[in-house]
């Protein structure tokens, strides 16, 4: 309680404003009144977010082609699950192509640069593994060239994406 002849102290000042700090891409800003950080936002961009969910899906319908055989009867639902892969490899090639039409040059320079570096690894490790089978080396399916060159290929354009974050 205040006497008549002692007034209050002033409040204190109002403290000053903070620096907003830039969003990375993709980042979504702090709801109002948090305390997270503006930056808190998903951890991955979309575009590699695509790249991951397309070639689970396709690594997903390869697997179940691999084993659609054994307990599906020969029929039209054996062969639409059969050629299952082909649908989602589009769909991999399709969210590729569009990562590449939505960067800039320099990113897509680096795209490119992955698809020749991948193609020349192919085409060197094959043929490696030709003159080992006839050495006597088992013979590889092509499903496991299928599967080392996109691995390959995923793993160095997520790194040119994760490198322009």
């Amino acid at each position: 309680m205040t006497r008549p002849g002692n007034p209050l102290p002033p409040p204190p000042p109002p403290p000053p404003p903070q620096a907003q700090q830039p969003l990375r891409p993709g980042a979504v800003p702090p709801a109002a009144g948090s305390d997270g950080p503006p930056d808190s936002g998903p951890r991955y961009t979309w575009p590699v977010r695509g790249i991951i969910a397309s070639l689970w899906v396709y690594l997903t319908s390869l697997v179940m082609a691999a084993i659609a055989p054994r307990y599906l009867a020969a029929g039209g639902t054996r062969q639409a699950v059969l050629l299952l892969p082909l649908l989602t490899t589009l769909l991999v090639v399709a969210i590729l192509y569009w990562i590449y039409r939505a960067s800039d040059a320099a990113i897509r320079h680096r795209i490119l640069k992955c698809a020749a570096l991948t193609g020349i690894i192919l085409a060197f490790s094959t043929l490696g593994y030709f003159c080992l089978e006839r050495l006597g080396y088992p013979q590889l399916s092509m499903i496991v060239v299928n599967l080392y060159g996109w691995s390959l290929f995923t793993i160095l354009i997520l790194g040119v994406l994760y490198r322009a974050r």
